[in-house]
């Protein structure tokens, strides 16, 4: 069950960073399929709570890190920053801190 809600967290989290980017939105599925039936049949109690612990990396980093380009023009991008999520470079403050 656990595994279940990791998986869809991904998916959401997968989502909101690459919500414009067709071709992104269907490799980072395809990826997360194939990560999760891979480690589908895994028992091992310290494994899976490795496995979690990427998981909720992964999910960080999707979340925070991770900023998706958009091309504007004649090789032009746009970066698609959002204040409420993304990590700030001052390590003093928050993401949606001003």
């Amino acid at each position: 069950m656990a595994a279940r809600a990791a998986y869809r967290r991904l998916m959401r989290a997968r989502e909101l960073v690459f919500r414009n980017d067709l071709l992104m939105l269907a490799e980072s599925r395809r990826e997360l399929r194939r990560y999760f039936l891979e480690n589908r049949n895994v028992s091992d109690p310290e494994k899976l709570k490795q496995l979690m612990q990427d998981v909720d990396e992964a999910e960080e980093m999707l979340r925070h890190q991770i900023v998706q380009g958009e091309r504007k023009g004649d090789g032009e991008y746009a970066m698609n920053i959002d204040p409420t999520r993304h990590v700030t470079m001052d390590p003093n403050k928050l993401p949606g801190q001003k």
